[in-house]
């Protein structure tokens, strides 16, 4: 079996050193991602970005905004979430996307109550007893008392209930364009330990 020449590694170090003389392994990591990334190279669209006054696109305009692009580039992809499954939830008699998500999460925990369910999904209490109303109605969920505190209940997915997640789950594996686009695997998987360690940050600060 050929070995495979650590030669270009070398090479992209030599230039992340020279760029940035303080850097170390871990902030090279990062720079390969962006340095060798492709997603780089890709075309701009006209009228991905709003443009400026000073005829700028936004993330030239605001490069060290790093905080600010985060929010406005995080909002574009929710509402790409819904415009991409906005016809198969009303298909389903849902609202949106955040209607599966509960519809799935219940039926992955362990007999959730309400607030349980909410909490999980970091979403005001208000809000969340809409969507759950919402799946009773639709005779996606059911409600039973608490064995253990009769105040309580607990929530279960119905028959049409797993089927709905079936039918969506399907028709969510053949959307196109797909959510992630074209990032091949490591680049899914660092960018789902980004949110996960940015879920991770924030929760503890988050009291809906």
């Amino acid at each position: 079996m050929s070995k495979v020449s650590a030669v270009p590694i070398l090479t992209e170090w030599e230039q992340f050193i020279e760029e940035n003389p303080q850097g170390d392994i871990r902030a090279f990591g990062s720079w390969l991602l962006t340095h060798t990334d492709p997603l780089g190279k890709t075309t701009q669209e006209t009228g991905a970005e709003p443009v400026m006054k000073s005829g700028k696109r936004l993330s030239d305009a605001f490069r060290e905004g790093d905080d600010f692009l985060s929010w406005f580039f995080m909002g574009r992809l929710i509402r790409y979430v819904k415009f991409y499954t906005k016809s198969m939830m009303i298909q389903q008699g849902m609202s949106g996307p955040d209607d599966f998500l509960f519809l799935s999460l219940i039926n992955e925990m362990d007999h959730p109550t309400k607030k349980e369910v909410c909490v999980a999904h970091a979403i005001e209490l208000t809000t969340g007893m809409d969507i759950l109303r919402r799946l009773i109605q639709l005779g996606l969920i059911e409600e039973n008392p608490d064995e253990r505190d009769k105040r309580s209940k607990r929530l279960t997915l119905t028959e049409k209930g797993h089927q709905t997640i079936k039918e969506i789950s399907i028709a969510l594996s053949q959307l196109q364009p797909n959510l992630l686009a074209n990032l091949d695997e490591p680049e899914r998987k660092h960018f789902l330990r980004v949110l996960q360690y940015l879920n991770n940050y924030h929760f503890p600060f988050y009291n809906p």
